[in-house]
């Protein structure tokens, strides 16, 4: 359990300097996940056209 404790210390989740940095690339993690699935539904929609 000790090791938990030093990941959570180390990471600075404690702080509120440590939740915005989380939340900031957790914010970018699902807009690149959406930006890739617009993207792949584009390209999907473009090779039905091609058919």
């Amino acid at each position: 359990m000790k090791k938990m404790e030093n990941w959570f210390l180390v990471l600075g989740w404690g702080s509120p300097i440590g939740i915005g940095i989380f939340l900031v690339c957790l914010g970018g993690m699902i807009y690149l996940l959406t930006k890739a699935d617009a993207e792949s539904k584009r390209i999907r929609r473009e090779e039905k056209e091609k058919k």
